[in-house]
């Protein structure tokens, strides 16, 4: 359960993200997606459209362990 519901809280700032959200998203599911397992359970901690990531350091919400994840770049395999 929230902590907050953003929604009563400050309702034009949740409209205005809300909106900014989901164009950000229609335009993500045109694009290839990768997703990213916790090692130790094989839980799914992120999904990530193409593009270029960095290294991110993320914890587990199943298994509560800390996981860094290496760099990952979508690119065209060439045959």
């Amino acid at each position: 359960m929230p902590k907050i519901n953003i929604r009563e809280v400050d309702p034009v700032r949740y409209a205005k993200v809300k909106a900014e959200q989901e164009q950000l998203s229609a335009q993500c599911s045109t694009l290839m997606t990768i997703a990213r397992l916790c090692p130790y359970c094989g839980h799914k901690m992120t999904m990530l459209c193409r593009g270029n990531h960095n290294y991110s350091k993320e914890k587990c919400s199943n298994c509560g362990e800390n996981v860094v994840f290496p760099p990952i770049s979508f690119r065209l395999v060439r045959h």
